[in-house]
């Protein structure tokens, strides 16, 4: 049958016979694993994202832990502090004796192992300075110190003066 056909149908038999080899080739494996290697570069890009959001986590996670394990130092520091006399030798360190009208401790609460003593100080004819360096003393203490309240006013007769009411808590171990 072959052999009835001219040389130039011959010809074009063979071309077409490469051209539909070459379609199956095509469509069977080349582009079936151009499609792999695609679907594969976008997992590896998946998971290298999914990687990073790990790592992200991880450093979140650890600076938690650090941030917990330095609250739990403080907490049992705090176990033998005393707030009423941290306060007041505080408050006439930075403002005075004078300054310091009234310390009036509130009842302790615990809740869990947490136990949390808070003292309500008012101050009169304090300066700003004076004030924002109290409440960063408070903030720099070795115990676990917390502003509950703090309530300002400015003096009728001075208006560069405030006078102050603190609610200020510590907390520590049970």
């Amino acid at each position: 049958m072959i052999s009835q056909l001219s040389q130039r149908d011959r010809l074009a038999l063979a071309v077409g016979g490469v051209v539909v080899l070459a379609a199956l080739i095509w469509a069977g494996v080349i582009s079936p694993y151009q499609g792999a290697l695609e679907r594969l570069d976008a997992r590896i890009a998946s998971r290298q994202t999914q990687m990073k959001d790990v790592e992200a986590l991880r450093q979140e996670f650890l600076q938690l832990q650090r941030q917990l394990s330095e609250a739990d130092r403080r907490l049992a520091a705090s176990s033998s502090f005393s707030l009423f006399s941290f306060v007041e030798g505080l408050a006439i360190r930075v403002a005075s004796k004078e300054n310091l009208v009234q310390m009036r401790p509130q009842p302790p609460v615990t809740q869990e192992d947490i136990r949390e003593e808070s003292v309500e100080i008012r101050l009169e004819k304090v300066r700003l300075e004076q004030l924002v360096r109290l409440l960063h003393e408070l903030q720099k203490a070795e115990a676990v110190l917390q502003v509950k309240s703090l309530r300002l006013k400015t003096r009728f007769d001075d208006r560069s003066l405030l006078d102050a009411v603190v609610t200020i808590a510590s907390y520590g171990r049970t």
